[in-house]
């Protein structure tokens, strides 16, 4: 394999659309990526013949790095063990490669967790995998060594960071979808609607908004980023009429954030107001009035992204040691091997994964890691 970086792209979850949607995307001009720079990680013997069974091009010339798998007992449109469990073993390789200073940045096709978890590994998604396997906190580390001049935000992100080093589930990487000039986080993944108040505690939201702040100026590039934040509640809460998280938790982050960490967001504001200005400004090709916008749960934040940008919206994953991107959608069983899955997506990864890695020297935490380690039971 050649010695130069790569911008390495997993094929997902093979009884899905991934390799349809990495070949698609591979084959478009609009990706501006040449081949030599690409590095496909996934079964060697699919990527060829989905490009053969769906009839479309194959990509010649693209280094394939071989993942392991029983061919004979994949159905296209089930989750199953073997189809779990190259994805793990895709996304592994890819961080092993990143680990050797390979990989530009990570491009990810959908995985199925039933498939994760009929494999035998209980991840809510690839964020989580990445964790494991890349650690995190990069930002912090940056942030500390390259803005000397910032004395004081400097500080006092470094005693936060100080204060909390132990609690490493405080810095781990965030999901950040991009779809152009809209930019939405969540401060909350996937975990049931019950567990939502549960996981909004000050320190943990503190964290992951000044996660946000450092990756919209260092990644994006983007100086003194203006952040919008949705209330949990109707209303915001209507101070304390329908809950009171927003007085608990949200309220005195933004308190914190504004005046302790020079952090310029307002909020908590009425999720489906806030929404609603952000569609009309979107859709009239408008700039957004802020740079980012944090959600405080999964569906709060990616309804408005899929409502307005389905086929374009990208799933970023911030404060790892490479940029990792991946389409904002699934694994959409239901047309697998049908050539009828929408590549968009895909192609906006990847431009995303090239752009956001361009011109930048990406440099590991080579502070000792623990890496989780696969083995075949």
């Amino acid at each position: 394999m050649s010695e130069n970086k790569k911008i390495l792209i997993t094929i997902g979850d093979v009884a899905g659309i991934g390799p349809e949607i990495v070949i698609k995307a591979l084959n478009s001009v609009k990706t501006g990526i040449e081949y030599e720079d690409i590095l496909i990680v996934g079964n060697a013997d699919i990527f060829y013949r989905t490009a053969l069974e769906l009839g479309l091009p194959v990509p010649r010339g693209i280094e394939v790095v071989d993942i392991p798998l029983d061919i004979s007992r994949l159905n296209y449109g089930e989750p199953s063990r073997e189809t779990g469990k190259h994805s793990l073993l895709s996304l592994k390789k890819a961080c092993e490669l990143a680990r050797e200073n390979l990989a530009n940045a990570i491009v990810t096709a959908p995985i199925s967790k039933k498939s994760l978890n009929m494999a035998g590994f209980h991840y809510s998604g690839q964020t989580e995998i990445l964790k494991d396997f890349l650690g995190s906190g990069f930002l912090y580390k940056h942030f500390e060594e390259s803005r000397q001049s910032c004395t004081t935000l400097k500080n006092s992100i470094k005693n936060l960071f100080s204060k909390f080093k132990n609690k490493n589930k405080l810095y781990g990487p965030e999901m950040l979808f991009v779809a152009e000039n809209l930019r939405v986080m969540l401060l909350t993944r996937h975990i049931k609607l019950s567990d939502i108040s549960q996981n909004l505690n000050l320190e943990k939201i503190l964290a992951t908004i000044i996660t946000l702040k450092l990756s919209l100026e260092f990644d994006f590039g983007i100086r003194e980023p203006q952040i919008a934040l949705c209330g949990l509640n109707p209303h915001a809460g209507e101070n304390g009429v329908f809950g009171l998280e927003e007085e608990y938790f949200l309220k005195p982050a933004v308190k914190q954030l504004r005046e302790k960490y020079s952090v310029n967001i307002e909020g908590p504001f009425p999720a489906d107001s806030l929404w609603a200005k952000v569609a009309k400004s979107y859709m009239a090709g408008d700039v957004p009035e802020y740079d980012a916008y944090i959600a405080c749960y999964h569906d709060q934040g990616l309804i408005p992204v899929k409502m307005l940008a389905m086929d374009y919206a990208v799933n970023t994953t911030i404060n790892l040691p490479v940029i990792r991107t991946s389409p904002g959608h699934g694994t959409a069983y239901d047309i697998a091997g049908k050539n009828k899955a929408d590549y968009r997506s895909m192609i906006e990864s990847i431009k995303l994964a090239d752009k956001l890695s361009s011109g930048k020297e990406l440099k590991l935490n080579r502070e000792k890691v623990e890496v989780m380690e696969y083995t075949d039971s």
